[in-house]
């Protein structure tokens, strides 16, 4: 994300090219993806540069995720929850199956800010031991992808095994909208702060593995809450709030 180097860049999609991985996202980058140096740098990955998509924003780019892991050099806040290590990565993706999962670096000053953070349902964090607190974005991107690449493959699932689709980051994230402007519609931040409520509420959300089913259900349980109270299934749009999650999300039925 806002990869502020060329060089960073062309490395990264060598690492690609090295590590088996087909699919880079750029995020905003604050330099030129298509010039002298990182064609330079990238040798055998420069196909798969040149043809990375170009994303505004991070919900943009994990839209169609069922799991997005954020990487950070330090834990900045409590509400994002227990990091784990890279060794620990391989196990984590087993655990929360997805057919589609993003891994998420941010650009080299700065890293991924908290609130990008918040829109990852796994940290990992990666530690140094010397006076120099971060590693560089190339050097994160080959210590995870090689710690990846080399991990024992997952145990075959039992044949009685019914595989369910996890929902698209996307989808959680219309969930989410559509339950905080209903508790707010319920007058529930009279007496809490939306704003120390909301990390918190995040992080219960993404400690779970959902499926669309799940989404959808929850969903329609909202819808009918306001139905029943209400008269119509989405709340109204918070004072400085944008549109309502009218036609965003999945279907809610009658």
């Amino acid at each position: 994300m806002r990869t502020q180097g060329p060089v960073n860049l062309g490395m990264v999609a060598r690492l690609c090219g090295n590590l088996s991985i087909s699919d880079l996202r750029l995020v905003a980058p604050k330099c030129e993806v298509d010039c002298e140096d990182a064609r330079k740098f990238s040798t055998w990955g420069r196909e798969l540069l040149l043809n990375a998509p170009v994303h505004a924003t991070l919900d943009e780019a994990v839209a169609d995720c069922g799991l997005v892991v954020g990487t950070s050099a330090r834990v900045r806040d409590a509400n994002l929850g227990e990091p784990i290590t890279p060794r620990e990565l391989p196990a984590a993706l087993a655990a929360r199956p997805a057919a589609q999962w993003a891994l998420v670096f941010g650009n080299e000053a700065d890293g991924l800010s908290v609130e990008e953070l918040y829109r990852c349902q796994v940290l990992v964090r990666l530690e140094t031991f010397g006076d120099n607190y971060s590693f560089n974005l190339s050097h994160a991107v080959a210590i995870l992808g090689y710690a990846l690449a080399t991990s024992e493959p997952a145990p075959p699932l039992p044949d009685d095994h019914v595989e369910l689709d996890a929902a698209p980051r996307e989808m959680i994230e219309r969930l989410m909208v559509y339950w905080l402007r209903t508790l707010d519609r319920f007058r529930y931040f009279r007496r809490a702060s939306q704003e120390q409520f909301e990390p918190q509420f995040r992080r219960m959300i993404n400690r779970q593995h959902w499926t669309q089913h799940d989404v959808q259900m929850l969903w329609g349980m909202l819808g009918q809450m306001n139905y029943q109270v209400f008269g119509e299934r989405d709340p109204a749009t918070p004072t400085g709030g944008d549109a309502g999650p009218t036609d965003a999300g999945p279907d809610r039925g009658d």
